[in-house]
């Protein structure tokens, strides 16, 4: 793990869904099993469409009013009008509060004891727990994270403070993050954002099985599809770390090759910080996988591994 550092985030999305209804509600329409949850936990899931391909990976985290939806930037409106098209007399509102609120991430060796020296508070351990806490003077929410790797936790703030925010932890002497960094960070997880979702990716796909699909929970949108491919035991492509042979990263838009044919393009990419080599990622055929495949990018040889998915913080019903 690296030394523990601090960064200042793009706004993410933030879509608050309240309401004497807004569990059940939402539970129609992602794979993760929201009912379970306890106020300040959370869980990863997948919203999907009626062919059962993503529209959007997301965090939900149980809040006393309902569920406070946290993905990549600009996601919201594109998630609140998808909610909004199914919504005919639940007892259920949608909120979007992303340009109000301000995120920071801290991350590296020590996290979670350096955040209790500093706000009094145990912060969250498991991941997507949530907790709110001050920092210096201001107050925030603590959410556990592992999308950049362990040991992390997004301080998320209201926007008005987020100078006071940047002022603070920049006054700490804890070393910053570049945007670069950050990328790097969460490519090195295997943590996939939108570009690397194109249109009709299939929720197995992305290989989050663990932690983002419940398979034992009721119908939602999209549940056929999700169904039918755990029955059929296989899918065929698959989420992969591009490692290449330098410390230069494979470029994103290129073609994964194999016998002359593309099997994938690299969606995103970054020098790692752990294999001190270029990393990328993309969704490739199941076909270039097995051990004795040659695949190349821009015709240098690379290797496919499988990402490192860490431990499953999915929420079924039992």
């Amino acid at each position: 793990m690296p030394p523990l550092h601090w960064a200042a985030m793009p706004a993410r999305s933030a879509l608050l869904v309240e309401g004497a209804d807004a569990v059940r509600f939402l539970d129609n329409f992602t794979t993760a099993s929201l009912a379970p949850l306890a106020v300040g936990r959370g869980t990863e899931g997948f919203f999907a469409d009626a062919r059962g391909h993503v529209i959007a990976v997301a965090a939900f985290l149980r809040t006393p009013g309902g569920i406070w939806i946290d993905a990549a930037p600009e996601l919201a409106p594109r998630l609140r009008e998808h909610l909004e098209h199914y919504h005919i007399r639940e007892a259920v509102s949608f909120r979007d509060v992303s340009a109000a609120r301000a995120a920071f991430l801290l991350h590296g060796r020590d996290a979670a004891a350096w955040l209790a020296r500093h706000s009094g508070v145990v912060p969250p351990q498991h991941a997507l727990a949530h907790t709110a806490a001050t920092l210096g003077d201001v107050p925030t929410t603590l959410v556990a994270t592992d999308w950049y790797g362990p040991d992390g936790c997004l301080v998320i703030t209201a926007a008005a403070d987020a100078d006071r925010m940047s002022s603070w932890l920049g006054a700490t002497g804890l070393p910053r993050y570049s945007p670069a960094d950050v990328a790097a960070h969460r490519i090195d997880a295997g943590s996939p954002e939108p570009e690397d979702i194109p249109p009709k990716t299939l929720p197995q796909e992305l290989g989050r099985d663990g932690r983002a699909i419940c398979f034992t929970k009721g119908c939602y949108l999209g549940q056929e599809t999700v169904a039918r491919l755990d029955a059929v035991g296989h899918v065929n492509r698959r989420l992969v770390g591009v490692v290449t042979g330098t410390a230069a990263p494979p470029e994103v838009g290129a073609d994964v090759m194999l016998d002359a044919a593309a099997v994938g393009t690299v969606t995103s990419a970054c020098l790692s910080p752990t294999l001190r080599a270029g990393l990328g990622l993309a969704l490739v055929h199941v076909r270039a996988l097995p051990t004795g495949a040659a695949p190349t990018v821009a015709g240098a040889p690379v290797r496919l591994v499988p990402l490192p998915v860490r431990g499953s913080d999915a929420e079924c019903a039992a």
